[in-house]
């Protein structure tokens, strides 16, 4: 019944995505779309895209299938749930009802998921806990305890007056919830109670009569039939509106998202009377061994499309070859990747820090050590350990600029973050053969870098910052695609306007002024070079030699 259900249509707007996007898709962005559509077709989407997730992870807007993630995790609760039940109904205790222990069975699952929900939400970093069964099955197990219920207590007996308030107050929740949204980072967690207890008190009450009597209320009842169909075509409409109008060079104004939702009603309703409904009803037409025969051949179809896709990297024949360029910068990945830490500090790599530059016994050593921005200069830096004779250590996570861990000053800061900050500094300063020690990050409070800096200097250190470089502040491949595809021809050369905010200038200039104290104190017998371009170098006297004098060019 689920299949027929759900499957029929969710095959049509996989079908009309792969479709659009053979016109609009980049190569690289066209495969991992098929690759997403194969795994929506097996409800396993949200599996797809929790692995598709992260700081590199390409944009939302650009998934046209990622709020098939939410079918993924409907369809698993709908397979593991009726077997659990069966379970517990046949293994039940024989001194006990088998209604009430199949009803603690849920609450104990329903517990167990929520208490999960909230700690994945608090230590895992990536997002994994919107994506995960184990962390969203206490909601759909939500209805499963009211229908338990409904037979345990027998809530027809409930006073009226008692149910008409619950579902009022159901209401106001769903309506505060909507007026003042729980914050992103936040969902799930503990806060999503809110929005799951007041559709409980509602789907409990069964006062659907309260809203009967409001005028146009036929109209959102009609919305509601047609809301699963709305539902798969809003989004790739969105995602390939916003794509047409970027390859136009024209903005999403409010006239245009109107236009959308207008399209996506409408889409939803003829879906619903062409696919929906006759795939439910017409039982003669299509029946359950012909359904699923089309539902194999189709699957099949879109395997082997995809497997073709993947071969041919996209099949890149069908755009432009001047376009060839931008996406091959799409295609450059992390350098060192596999050593790049996550937001949760785990990385691919097995060993703790790993290497670069020389692997001569004599060389001198160094350490990298920041964020994405500082990774991004990983290759140069490596070529220029490599000719002078240094041998390094990577220590980068994501969205984790260097700092001294302060319990007051760093309380917002993620503690997986602060951890790793720790650790590094503790193994920079145990190690006195880490005498260089580079650092970068996406610098904010120059007061910051201050004292990290002044740290190791005074332990000896030579320090090579470096400073912020362009803030470009839009996706440079994409907008050369967009720039080159109005056009309709290649664009070697483009220029942009530089302003303060381009080179974000008063930031460097803060860091500098804060840090040229210093020099002038004399106190601290500090030499320092003024290297050319974003990296300033300083190094405690006698240390004056070797990685960063040569690092100038």
């Amino acid at each position: 019944m689920r299949i027929r259900r759900l499957l029929p249509e969710l095959a049509v707007v996989l079908a009309a995505s792969v479709a659009a996007g053979w016109f609009v898709s980049l190569p690289s962005e066209y495969q991992r779309h098929l690759r997403q559509a194969c795994f929506a077709f097996l409800s396993l989407s949200n599996i797809a895209f929790d692995a598709d997730s992260g700081y590199f992870a390409a944009p939302a807007q650009t998934k046209p299938l990622l709020h098939t993630w939410s079918l993924g995790v409907e369809w698993q609760f709908y397979i593991w749930m009726p077997l659990i039940a069966s379970i517990v109904w046949r293994r039940a205790w024989p001194s006990k009802p088998r209604l009430d222990v199949l009803l603690g069975a849920f609450w104990g699952f329903a517990l167990a998921s929520a208490l999960w929900c909230a700690w994945q939400s608090h230590t895992d970093l990536t997002g994994s806990a919107f994506f995960s069964l184990r962390a969203r099955a206490w909601e759909p197990l939500a209805g499963g305890l009211v229908a338990l219920i409904e037979q345990r207590l027998a809530l027809e007996n409930v006073d009226s007056r008692m149910k008409r308030t619950a579902a009022l107050v159901g209401w106001g929740i769903i309506a505060a919830c909507v007026g003042f949204p729980i914050p992103e980072g936040q969902w799930p967690g503990l806060l999503t109670l809110l929005p799951i207890g007041g559709a409980v008190l509602i789907v409990a009450s069964r006062q659907q009569n309260i809203l009967v009597r409001w005028a146009g209320l036929r109209f959102l009842q009609r919305l509601g039939d047609w809301s699963y169909s709305i539902y798969l075509w809003h989004w790739p409409i969105w995602v390939f509106a916003l794509s047409w109008a970027s390859l136009r060079g024209h903005s999403i104004t409010f006239t245009t998202k109107l236009l959308i939702a207008a399209v996506s009603i409408g889409l939803g309703a003829a879906s619903y009377v062409l696919v929906e409904q006759p795939a439910r009803r017409r039982r003669d037409i299509l029946p359950d061994s012909r359904l699923m025969a089309t539902a194999t051949v189709s699957f099949s179809a879109l395997l082997a499309f995809t497997v073709a896709a993947f071969m041919s990297h996209g099949f890149p024949s069908r755009l432009p070859e001047y376009i060839a360029a931008a996406e091959e910068a799409r295609r450059t990945n992390t350098p060192r990747d596999e050593c790049f830490r996550n937001a949760n500090s785990i990385k691919q790599a097995a060993e703790p820090y790993c290497e670069f530059g020389s692997r001569a016994p004599e060389a001198k050593k160094a350490i990298l050590w920041g964020d994405s921005f500082a990774n991004q200069y990983l290759e140069p830096i490596s070529s220029a350990a490599n000719a002078n004779g240094i041998h390094g250590l990577i220590a980068t996570q994501s969205a984790c600029r260097p700092f001294i861990d302060d319990a007051a000053k760093h309380s917002s800061d993620q503690e997986p973050c602060r951890a790793f900050n720790r650790d590094t500094l503790n193994l920079v300063l145990s190690r006195a053969d880490l005498t260089t020690v580079i650092l970068g990050g996406n610098w904010g409070d120059p007061d910051g870098i201050a004292p990290l800096v002044q740290k190791l200097l005074s332990s000896g250190k030579t320090v090579v910052l470096i400073l912020p470089l362009l803030n470009i502040g839009f996706d440079v491949p994409q907008r050369w695609m967009e720039e080159q595809a109005r056009a309709g021809k290649a664009i070697r050369e483009w220029k942009v306007e530089v302003d303060p905010q381009l080179t974000q200038e008063t930031q460097r200039s803060e860091i500098a002024q804060r840090l040229a104290a210093y020099q002038e104190d004399p106190t601290r017998p500090y030499a320092r070079w003024r290297c050319p371009g974003p990296v300033r170098c300083w190094a405690r006297s006698g240390h004056d030699q070797g990685f960063p004098k040569e690092a100038q060019s």
